[in-house]
């Protein structure tokens, strides 16, 4: 379907979805574990995502996450230009971790990709908590780095 599209937009272009895929980032936006108050040892010191406090990049090191450096970069820097404070989550070596479809993803067609959420206390539960405050940051990075990403049809 992407390499239809390509030739679409730009027909005369052999190599359009390669190029495409190579200025392109994907951001795989979903939600995130924020350190329950029952249970903070669950969470590194260094990575406790709190409700209401912003986004969350998510980064595993063994490929849970598909984050990586350039576009954590990516998302960071949209951060900054909207004055928002990224928080950021790794589990613990000694805990397992859940999957997004990111890594798939980005395996697949081989693109740059941040995994990224808001927190949330209770995950797959009945009782599932997020903070309603996490929702406009949130939309105001993802605007960001989406303008950023705009126009670009024009270097192919």
């Amino acid at each position: 379907m992407l390499e239809r599209l390509a030739r679409g937009v730009w027909p005369e272009v052999e190599s359009a979805l390669p190029r495409a895929i190579s200025r392109s980032l994907l951001v795989s936006a979903d939600m995130a574990h924020a350190v329950h108050p029952n249970y903070p040892d669950k969470h590194d010191k260094q990575h406790r995502p709190m409700l209401g406090a912003g986004p969350v990049i998510k980064v595993n090191v063994n490929q849970s996450y598909a984050s990586d450096g350039p576009a954590v970069a990516a998302f960071s820097a949209a951060c900054r230009a909207v004055d928002v404070a990224p928080q950021h989550f790794s589990s613990r070596n000694d805990t397992p971790c859940g999957s997004t479809i990111g890594p798939i993803s980005a395996a697949r067609l081989g693109l740059r990709a941040v995994d990224v959420g808001n927190p949330m206390l209770s995950m797959h539960s009945c009782r599932e908590m997020a903070a309603s405050r996490d929702v406009a940051p949130m939309i105001r990075v993802l605007t960001r780095l989406l303008s950023e990403f705009r126009g670009m049809d024009s270097a192919i």
